[in-house]
């Protein structure tokens, strides 16, 4: 489905038939407003067979809901407290506690059948997605805004997984690695973790797994023509007693926000807004998270 709704066309559609949700649309009528050069009939029938349109009574419409961003959520202020006291752990802690414990509490318990459209605002916060790319000994985390591909290795594998085009800014890297093998290039970059660890750095031979995360700005050279890695690196991540406790806290008053809302769409939705409100909170409106994991 994922090639489906990447098709630019499918963003012509939706706006589409969002400017006419009051009307009854038929398939003569999309084909006279919404000139192709493809087979609009076939990619509509895609589109029915996903159901993200439906048919009925030869009338055409959207299957899925579009909300608006527009309102910003609302916290309770022992949630915000929480979260200040959580500032005093270290970096390391904040990419696990959003990377990880977070999007693990909003996201993995969701069986994965929704879909919703959003709309643009200029007052709304941005909403977050992620992507994990790797094998059992190494994965490459991203998580970052709706409107932007990171030039990341997270997004660069997940591209080639799904054989789709890769955007211009990827070609540095495309340059050096290609379509490599996952699995083989993350044993190449473990070799390179551990060499930078030892600080054997300044004659090492030059290879292109250490110029792939030198392109992608995970590893960089001091002035000293020492390398250093500025991606975290999550290993065995060992969380205090105290910070146990207050991911307990706010774990509860977390989920009481959505315990009650039954539709999976909305659900979902307000859980992507609080994310993000969290976010603004605490990691000053980054919108961009990524770190390796061990």
């Amino acid at each position: 489905m994922d090639k489906i709704v990447s098709d630019p066309l499918f963003k012509e559609i939706v706006a589409y038939f969002t400017e006419r949700q009051d009307q009854e649309i038929i398939l003569r009528q999309i084909k006279a407003d919404l000139p192709t050069n493809g087979n609009l009939e076939l990619y509509l029938d895609k589109l029915i067979k996903y159901n993200l349109i439906k048919r009925k009574n030869r009338r055409y419409s959207l299957s899925f809901p579009i909300y608006s961003n527009e309102k910003t959520q609302i916290l309770p202020e022992s949630i915000i407290g929480l979260l200040e006291r959580m500032k005093l752990e270290s970096e390391r802690t904040n990419y696990f506690l959003f990377g990880e414990w977070l999007w693990s509490l909003f996201f993995s318990g969701e069986q994965g059948d929704y879909f919703f459209g959003v709309k643009d605002s200029s007052n709304g916060l941005p909403l977050f997605q992620r992507r994990e790319e790797g094998n059992d000994t190494l994965r490459f985390v991203s998580i970052f805004t709706a409107q932007q591909v990171p030039f990341d290795l997270a997004n660069y594998f997940n591209l080639l997984s799904k054989s789709q085009v890769l955007p211009q800014i990827f070609e540095p890297l495309q340059n050096l690695i290609g379509d490599i093998d996952l699995n083989y290039f993350i044993q190449q970059i473990q070799k390179v973790i551990r060499t930078v660890n030892r600080n054997k750095t300044r004659e090492c031979k030059v290879n292109i797994f250490q110029e792939a995360l030198l392109v992608t700005g995970d590893l960089v050279r001091d002035e000293e023509n020492q390398l250093y890695f500025a991606v975290p690196l999550l290993e065995n991540q060992v969380l205090s007693d105290e910070l146990k406790v207050r991911l307990d806290q706010m774990k509860t008053e977390l989920s009481s926000l959505w315990a009650n809302i039954t539709d999976e769409n909305q659900r979902v939705f307000l859980k992507h807004q609080i994310y993000s409100v969290l976010v603004e909170n605490s990691l000053s409106k980054q919108n961009h998270i990524h770190y390796f994991k061990y």
